[in-house]
């Protein structure tokens, strides 16, 4: 019987040729990847795609045969090694290149293998020279004291996070690999505490199922109403250079939250960026009157489910599962756990994801007053890349 891989990806605070632009393939798969985890979450949601995408493609590293041909498809991955290399090292350096005031970005790697377990020393290498992972020995045996020091080790490191593993992770593993994702940035243009009010949140069917906090703000924002998404759209910039910033999609009234989300399938988030550019350039950055719930949702979640929906299937099975180049033993992915927390308040996001919003050609003030679904995104501009994504449908005051 095969030993156990147990992958384990934590955040805080679509199959394309070679050709494709590499920053397209995380962008391209997020999408996909929220979908098919708000689907397991009750649509109110968050997660890093980025995170995640970092430590599937550390695992895509290891895997040979059809397990890597089913990670590399959903994955959106070169196929050869040193085009993921090179891509994934360019990529994570832009992204991660966070020296705006106002903006803290960090993403480390671990590697946690148990004390009598064989690393091939060529994976080693790809894994701590080219995916800038650290490897740590503990004694598996003992899950009660390896997960004490894997926790300490990861905020030692500069992880920001405390009790990422678990004893239980421990127990039935060789080998554990982790992503750690945080963000945290400031609004350029903060919200004033004292104009939040306390409001009714409506669902789909101009419904109240509860009540928020709602922040509100006139602020110069880029903002579109994008007919073929069937959404508003306006962009939250953080820091002091615009390199990062959250897009609020809300749906235009009587319209669902899944239809506008089908759409970014065509409409997508470049189309989205040119978009509100164009706007911009052709109406000048306007006041725009925005709404938004403040808000903190926490999602843990195992994506072995939204991963087989797109077609990984092989690494969780015993007699399927191939990482010749990860060690010579037989091993397999038990469990995918990712867990993630988002907070959006007045002055800004830390992530460690009334029934009407007009607008009138732009002759009056456009007003965005998410009181009722909509999706989220915390994105990279320059590489439209998604730091963290979700949904909010399920009102808490907070």
């Amino acid at each position: 019987m095969k030993t156990i891989i147990f992958i384990l990806s934590v955040c805080v605070c679509l199959c394309y040729g070679d050709e494709l632009e590499f920053s397209a393939r995380p962008r391209n798969f997020s999408i996909e990847l929220l979908h098919h985890t708000a689907q397991q979450t009750d649509r109110h949601v968050v997660i890093s795609p980025f995170g995640i995408w970092t430590l599937m493609t550390g695992v895509a590293l290891g895997a040979t045969g059809n397990s890597f041909d089913q990670l590399r498809r959903a994955f959106i991955l070169p196929r050869s090694k040193k085009a993921v290399i090179n891509g994934y090292k360019d990529l994570t350096k832009t992204v991660l290149n966070s020296a705006s005031n106002g903006v803290s970005l960090s993403s480390k790697n671990f590697v946690f293998v148990d004390d009598d377990f064989t690393l091939n020393p060529e994976f080693r290498k790809t894994i701590t020279t080219d995916f800038d992972a650290t490897i740590k020995v503990l004694d598996f045996k003992n899950p009660d004291l390896a997960a004490g020091k894997a926790n300490n080790y990861i905020q030692n490191s500069g992880g920001r996070v405390s009790n990422v593993l678990t004893s239980d992770d421990f127990a039935e593993s060789r080998m554990i690999l982790t992503n750690v994702i945080s963000f945290k940035g400031l609004w350029s243009s903060p919200f004033n505490a004292s104009d939040t009010t306390n409001e009714p949140f409506y669902n789909e069917n101009n419904e109240v199922i509860g009540r928020v906090n709602m922040m509100y703000q006139r602020a110069q924002l880029p903002f579109s109403n994008i007919q073929d998404l069937k959404a508003f759209v306006v962009e939250l910039p953080y820091g002091t250079d615009g390199k990062y910033s959250m897009l609020v999609i809300l749906p235009h009234p009587k319209t669902k939250l899944e239809d506008t989300y089908q759409r970014l399938a065509n409409v997508t988030l470049p189309v989205i960026s040119r978009k509100l550019q164009s706007d911009v350039d052709e109406f000048g950055l306007e006041d725009v009157d925005i709404k938004l719930p403040r808000f903190k949702i926490s999602t843990n979640v195992v994506m072995n489910k939204p991963l087989n929906d797109m077609g990984v299937y092989d690494i969780f099975e015993p007699d399927l599962a191939s990482f010749k180049r990860v060690t010579d033993e037989n091993i397999f992915v038990s469990a995918i756990v990712h867990k993630a927390d988002i907070e959006v308040t007045e002055s800004g996001t830390v992530a460690s994801a009334s029934t009407s919003a007009n607008f009138a050609d732009r002759i009056s003030t456009p007003s965005v007053k998410a009181n009722r679904p909509f999706i989220y995104f915390i994105i990279e501009k320059s590489t439209m890349t998604v730091i963290f994504g979700g949904i909010y449908s399920n009102p808490v005051v907070y």
